[in-house]
């Protein structure tokens, strides 16, 4: 069983080694790099982040310019291998169980990149390009990012952005869909966060709304197991079970991972040994797959 993956800083592994990014930000991500070994066969499909810390993001001369040439840089690694569309999905469909790994595009950092209201502008170029996958930002500008991402998307048939709640301010979020609920169903919500910043409440209501929330493999197994279980324990959209629960490994980006958790084969091996044969297969791959898919328009959102 392959992993498909919520969240991967697949780009940030060159963090030392390419003229993209100075290597003194980023001098935790060498001794993690390991963690990726095997991924792209471990994998099927994965969300591509497009991220840089806050102070790189300060430096860039062309944010925008940059957040191009990050983009550019997945196009090229992953050449005919971004879900963007139905036919994409079709493509990825119809490949052998043992293809290398495809991609969705996200981008994170949306509050460095947003800092007026001109920059919303440039939202539906991005989702042109193939980005699906949006971080809410906090205030009026964020309020005007969502209304943006909701106009991009289609109230039938065709790809959809979708909305990450990771670094948002996510009560003021929440409340913008749970206005409207038709809005969860245009517009899709992830969480590949800690759950714990949003708190019982929250996690309830991002259940509630219809979120797939990623679950890290951070601190032990055994707090894997148990965040798995507490969110089955709160209904999907109304419904009991294992709906919406998936993995996002953010395997760059974690300080530290337990050994029985700790690439992309482990992780699935694990899952598999220490899950239900019904759960393990929806927290692998078919609950990311249907949010995913959905996104390129190939699944009814």
């Amino acid at each position: 069983m392959r992993l498909i993956d919520l969240r991967c800083d697949w780009a940030l592994q060159y963090a030392a080694e390419t003229v993209h990014f100075d290597p003194n930000d980023y001098a935790e991500i060498p001794p993690r790099v390991p963690r990726l070994d095997g991924y792209f066969m471990g994998t099927s499909l994965a969300v591509l982040v497009c991220r840089r810390k806050p102070a790189d993001w300060t430096r860039q001369a062309d944010r925008w310019h940059a957040l191009g040439e990050m983009i550019a840089r997945h196009e090229a690694e992953f050449s005919g291998r971004l879900l963007r569309g139905p036919e994409d999905v079709a493509r990825w469909l119809a490949e052998p169980a043992d293809a290398l790994s495809w991609g969705v595009l996200a981008v994170d950092g949306m509050e460095n990149l947003i800092r007026e209201p001109a920059d919303l502008d440039r939202i539906p170029a991005l989702f042109e390009r193939g980005v699906r996958i949006f971080d809410a930002i906090p205030g009026n500008l964020g309020r005007g990012l969502l209304d943006r991402l909701l106009e991009l998307s289609p109230t039938g048939e065709g790809p959809c952005p979708a909305v990450n709640l990771v670094g948002a301010e996510a009560a003021a979020v929440l409340d913008w869909f749970e206005s409207d609920p038709t809005r969860s169903e245009r517009l899709p919500l992830l969480f590949t966060g800690d759950l714990d910043t949003l708190g019982p409440a929250g996690v309830r209501r991002l259940r509630a709304l219809g979120a797939t929330i990623g679950v890290r493999p951070s601190l032990s197994a055994e707090a894997f197991r148990e965040a798995v279980a507490f969110l089955a324990a709160i209904p999907f959209r109304g419904r009991e079970g294992h709906e919406g629960i998936a993995v996002a490994t953010d395997y760059l980006d974690l300080d530290e991972i337990p050994s029985e958790l700790a690439d992309v084969d482990r992780l699935t091996g694990w899952i598999e040994a220490n899950l239900p044969p019904e759960v393990a297969p929806l927290v692998v791959a078919e609950n990311a797959r249907q949010a995913l898919l959905a996104l390129a328009g190939g699944l009814p959102k």
